[in-house]
């Protein structure tokens, strides 16, 4: 009897040690499956078939369109780069690229020519336009010429000459000190001669060994009439003597237009100026910038700049308004690209970057100053980067870029599955076409089919 029970004990436990086993050695497997098939799909993602007619249509097996009955084609899985990561890429086909008229340009560093286009009004004509010629150093005058009351001198005309004997030594100095080998020291005293009257030719020519004693020689600075004429041979004249008072056939215009502040730095005594009024059309009046105004409105924040334009045209008279274009200091060695290829929005500016063939992806920039259609790219690309400059709505708009991304995105994908398909044949018209379907049949029969585009920015 004892032994018959410790033969059933032993027995027991064997059975209940092998019991105990088995279900780990189960378990074991389906852990090992679910830790290897993930890994063979990541690495290894499936190729998809869609309709060509009807994008939500997808499945992982060839076979048909429940709702046409084409074929679906085989479609590659995205490839996602590492210059691919902000904002999707688009990709489109060439015959559309063609369509829409894309063009590209180059991101290159350049000079920006700056222009600031503003509104003038004439406040000051001058019909006599007469100018004041005086000697640049006090000295003796030596020549004057024969002009009297009346006459006409031309561009270039020698009108008189001044002797100086603080010129004289000037210029033996400078003479000596050239000829000494000192050429750093001669070549800091030209503009001092320069300043008191004298010519490059006379400089080179003191250079060259002529005698250090020339005068002052005044030429006339452009064609006009002598008004009035003083002075005589020997006589001593200061820097503010007036000689000769002349004029042009013209009248001098004279413009003040306002700016903006930021617009200080870009302006200054000299530069080219143009003129139009709408009255002349089709007439251009050139000046220069002769003066410009330091203080600032407090309210409109803006500074005056005078101009003046000499011109014959009797059209023009005193409170006439005009536009005024004026050519700015130039940015040297900036990044720039088109206008038109720049994109503002309410979040910042963005341009399209190619990212290669027919491959398109917005990236957002920095935009700086423009002037003559670029303008400046502070951050957001580099040299060589292209960017698409015109292609229709795509660029012209932010609303009108995310609109043309979505139509040319592919539609997100749903699964093809039994529910679907029933779904679209219940919206089939019914197979007897005569019996006219009731408004409550119509209302079940229309089953909507929500677009969900792949690229949302």
């Amino acid at each position: 009897m004892s032994k018959s029970l410790i033969l059933t004990a032993l027995i027991a436990a064997v059975s209940g040690y092998l019991a105990g086993q088995w279900p780990v050695e189960e378990a074991a497997h389906p852990d090992t499956a679910a830790t290897t098939l993930p890994s063979i799909a990541a690495d290894s993602p499936a190729a998809q078939f869609i309709c060509p007619m009807h994008a939500e249509i997808v499945d992982e097996v060839p076979g048909s369109c429940p709702i046409c009955g084409m074929d679906l084609v085989e479609q590659e899985p995205e490839q996602v780069s590492a210059a691919d990561e902000g904002l999707p890429v688009v990709t489109i086909e060439p015959s559309v690229v063609h369509n829409l008229g894309v063009r590209t340009a180059t991101a290159e560093y350049g000079n920006l020519q700056r222009s600031i286009e503003t509104i003038g009004k004439i406040t000051r004509v001058d019909p006599t336009a007469r100018r004041t010629i005086t000697p640049p150093i006090r000295g003796e005058l030596v020549m004057i010429a024969d002009k009297q009351d009346g006459d006409f001198i031309k561009a270039g005309e020698l009108l008189f000459t001044v002797k100086s004997d603080k010129l004289f030594e000037y210029e033996k100095t400078f003479q000596e000190t050239f000829q000494s080998g000192d050429r750093a020291t001669a070549n800091a005293m030209i503009p001092q001669l320069s300043k008191m009257g004298l010519t490059p030719g006379q400089i080179a020519r003191l250079q060259a060994g002529e005698t250090p004693e020339m005068p002052v020689e005044v030429h006339a600075f452009e064609d006009g009439y002598i008004y009035a004429r003083r002075g005589f041979i020997g006589e001593q004249v200061h820097t503010g003597f007036t000689v000769f008072n002349v004029g042009g056939d013209y009248r001098v215009i004279e413009v003040t237009a306002e700016i903006f502040e930021r617009q200080w730095g870009w302006v200054e005594q000299g530069q080219v100026a143009r003129m139009t009024v709408r009255g002349l059309p089709g007439t251009i009046f050139e000046g220069k910038v002769v003066r410009v105004e330091p203080p600032v409105g407090y309210t409109t924040r803006s500074l005056e700049v005078v101009l003046k334009f000499k011109t014959d045209n009797e059209a023009l008279s005193q409170s006439m308004f005009a536009h005024v274009s004026i050519a700015g200091q130039p940015r040297n060695d900036v990044l720039m690209v088109p206008t038109d290829s720049v994109i503002r929005t309410g979040e910042g500016e963005r341009v399209v970057l190619v990212r290669g063939e027919n491959r398109f992806q917005p990236v957002p920039v920095v935009a700086g100053e423009e002037a003559g259609g670029m303008i400046e790219i502070r951050s957001g690309l580099e040299a060589g980067d292209r960017v698409v400059a015109s292609g229709q709505f795509l660029i012209d708009s932010e609303s009108n870029l995310l609109a043309g991304f979505r139509r040319l995105a592919t539609p997100g994908a749903v699964p093809r599955d039994s529910d679907r398909a029933h779904r679209h044949a219940e919206t089939l018209p019914p197979e007897d076409a005569a019996v006219p379907m009731t408004g409550a049949q119509m209302q079940k029969s229309y089953q909507p089919v929500t677009y969900t585009p792949a690229s949302r920015f």
